[in-house]
């Protein structure tokens, strides 16, 4: 008993010691989690401290138990990914049910589709060849031991096929030339099927291994006079593909990253209505014209987090946006709490003056018909664009409130009253509320929701012929996006939002 309890204990008196009052469990278990965070790993010693602790307070951790009341490794190794910020890396964590994960890097494949769409990026000196390059070397060293025997490569246009082999990945991305005889003529490149390149693809995906998709993700369409219609069917298949995996792999947690990317694009362009006797594809040829292309990231949730930090695809060159797709469950309450002075109208008091997160207002008064206050929330482990976080259409409130505003925190626009006080805190952004006197006061519940972004629609284009007039948009991509977010919403109907927090609110 002295082994389970003693831990647990000692670091509790330490928060009691630097905070001068009594903090609630979660605030001990947050403390510890932050501190090992900062020193970059989590060893057998220390996840055996959290877990004893865990279970010692089983009541308010109920959510990282089993069924049979014991720590679930999953759920608390997703809690304390949670907690990494920022540019914080994610630390090594130990893990009790496969040891060896904790040594051994994933298994990595990389799908480069090199139909004759593609050829475009690789003609030339152009970013698509300096990223995929970037990515092959980062995979490189990410794999255990540097062993690349862990790292596959595979072009894929009608059929799949293994990358010649070569010396030196570095020589790799510069020898992506269009040109006969060279590595990237691989294969039958007259055209590929999108939804059979995402099966296998997605196939390919499992517990050990993360695969890469590098493709224009243009659907191949037959002639037809309904293209919303055929669209309409592609979506349908992209749905297929991903609940099939979902069914024949229950057990495995598959996270899904769609990045949007740009790149200079040097030649012909063939539009959904493509007739080769026609030939009415468009010359962008030596017109210094950029043109989007997507990486997609499919592997476990755990794995694919830690290789993302690794990876940073956002910060690679003619990165424009994401969208991450997670079957996990939702995630657990935010830190938030209402500030007492920012943009307050109105009056109210905190109902518990003791308590250090106002999650409970009252005497609540209107001025001039109106209440308003902010609420200060850390939005740092929503997997989302930081555009996603400050548009108001994702956010849902009752009846009666509205959102006024959403800010990252900034000691500009607090006041210095709540600057202080969260400053040592998690948040990372303020929301802003208000309601009129016409509306009975009411408990304020507000979500931020699981949606397919914005720049998603923005990316679309349904008929691509003119091409020029809209370089920077995808043929059918809400379509395709939009058919993944529809397995996933049939596979986890509870990820329908983001987070969900609320606010007592009594007169």
């Amino acid at each position: 008993m002295k082994s389970i309890l003693y831990k647990p204990v000692l670091f509790l008196g330490f928060i009691l010691c630097i905070c001068g009052c009594t903090p609630t469990p979660t605030q001990v278990l947050d403390s510890k989690i932050m501190a090992d965070i900062r020193k970059g790993e989590i060893d057998q010693s220390e996840w055996n401290q959290l877990t004893d602790f865990v279970l010692a307070n089983k009541a308010e951790f109920a959510d990282l138990l089993t069924p049979d009341n014991t720590v679930d490794t999953k759920k608390l190794t997703d809690y304390i990914i949670k907690h990494v910020r920022g540019s914080q890396p994610v630390p090594q964590i130990y893990s009790p049910k496969n040891e060896a994960n904790n040594t051994v890097a994933p298994h990595i494949k990389i799908f480069i589709e090199n139909s004759g769409s593609m050829d475009g990026y690789v003609r030339g000196n152009q970013d698509f060849e300096s990223v995929i390059g970037r990515l092959m070397v980062i995979c490189k060293n990410y794999c255990a031991d540097r062993d690349k025997s862990n790292l596959e490569i595979y072009f894929i246009n009608k059929k799949v096929y293994p990358e010649p082999q070569i010396k030196e990945l570095t020589d790799f991305a510069s020898a992506l030339e269009p040109v006969k005889g060279s590595i990237y003529e691989t294969g039958d490149r007259s055209e590929s099927i999108l939804n059979e390149v995402l099966k296998h693809v997605v196939d390919s995906a499992n517990n050990h291994t993360i695969c890469l998709l590098i493709s224009d993700c243009i659907y191949s369409l037959k002639p037809t006079k309904d293209t919303k219609g055929s669209l309409s069917t592609e979506r349908n298949g992209t749905m297929d593909v991903f609940l099939s995996k979902f069914e024949d792999d229950s057990s495995f947690d598959m996270t899904t990253e769609i990045y949007k990317m740009n790149s200079g694009f040097n030649g012909n362009y063939f539009p959904y209505n493509y007739d080769p006797k026609r030939r009415n594809s468009v010359n962008l040829y030596n017109k210094s014209k950029r043109r989007p292309y997507y990486i997609w990231a499919i592997g476990d949730n755990n794995q694919l987090a830690l290789f993302e930090k690794k990876v940073s695809f956002k910060s690679l060159t003619g990165f424009d946006n994401s969208y991450t797709l997670f079957n996990s469950g939702t995630s657990a309450e935010p830190y938030y709490t209402v500030l007492k002075e920012t943009r307050k109208i109105g009056n109210f008091r905190p109902a518990d003056r003791k308590a250090k997160e106002v999650k409970s207002i009252a005497e609540a008064t209107y001025e001039n018909g109106t209440l308003q206050f902010a609420v200060a929330i850390d939005l740092s482990h929503i997997p989302v664009d930081g555009a996603y976080l400050l548009d108001k259409n994702n956010y849902k409130v009752p009846d009666g409130f509205e959102i006024k505003s959403i800010d990252p925190i900034d000691r500009d626009k607090l006041s210095a009253y709540d600057m202080g006080v969260i400053e040592s805190t998690p948040a990372t952004h303020f929301i802003t509320v208000s309601t009129t006197s016409k509306y009975a006061i009411r408990d304020l519940e507000l979500q931020l929701m699981n949606k397919v972004p914005q720049w998603v629609e923005s990316s679309n284009s349904m008929d691509d012929s003119q091409v020029e007039n809209e370089l920077d948009k995808t043929f059918g991509i809400s379509y395709l996006v939009n058919g993944v977010a529809d397995a996933y919403e049939q596979r986890s109907p509870e990820n329908s939002n983001y987070i969900k927090i609320r606010v007592k609110i009594n007169n």
